[in-house]
């Protein structure tokens, strides 16, 4: 008479059991009329949830086109920041010029200064008092640059 030995197991590892699962006959029933229509009633509903889900989806990508739309055209009707580098007796500097709205001053981001442009001749007038103008100063602009490298340099400081 040999004995049988049990098999070692570490801690909370569990043996798998060797009953075997049980397997059920599946019952054919007929369904009431009551729960034909209970059933026809829920696909109804949701049916209904997916429609209207979708429905809202569609006002939500137009609500987003419409203020996409609005933001690009208000980014291409105001004006732009620019890099302007400009000189006088030899003292060279940058800065980044607003040139305003109607209503606004242009302005430059790192002065007090008031800014008094005349781009198209390439000159930049800085006055101490707008009233006052035998206050101004007058640059010459030696470089303008766009948005993009105005953005830098505000970035980098």
């Amino acid at each position: 008479m040999a004995k049988t030995s049990k098999k070692q197991s570490l801690l909370g590892q569990v043996q798998p059991s060797t009953k075997k699962p049980i397997k059920r006959k599946v019952q054919n029933h007929r369904t009431s009329p009551q729960q034909v229509a209970a059933l026809k009633a829920q696909q109804a509903a949701a049916l209904q949830n997916q429609q209207s889900s979708l429905n809202e989806e569609k006002p939500k990508r137009k609500a987003k086109w419409i203020i996409l739309g609005v933001l690009l055209a208000l980014f291409i009707v105001f004006p732009k920041p620019k890099l302007i580098t400009y000189e006088k007796l030899g003292l060279v500097a940058s800065s980044v010029y607003w040139p305003g709205l109607p209503g606004i001053d242009p302005v430059l981001f790192d002065s007090s200064l008031h800014p008094q442009p005349a781009l198209e001749r390439n000159t930049l007038y800085l006055c101490h008092d707008l009233k006052k103008p035998d206050t101004c100063q007058k640059y010459q602009i030696i470089k303008q640059e766009g948005f993009i490298a105005a953005t830098i340099k505000l970035i980098k400081g």
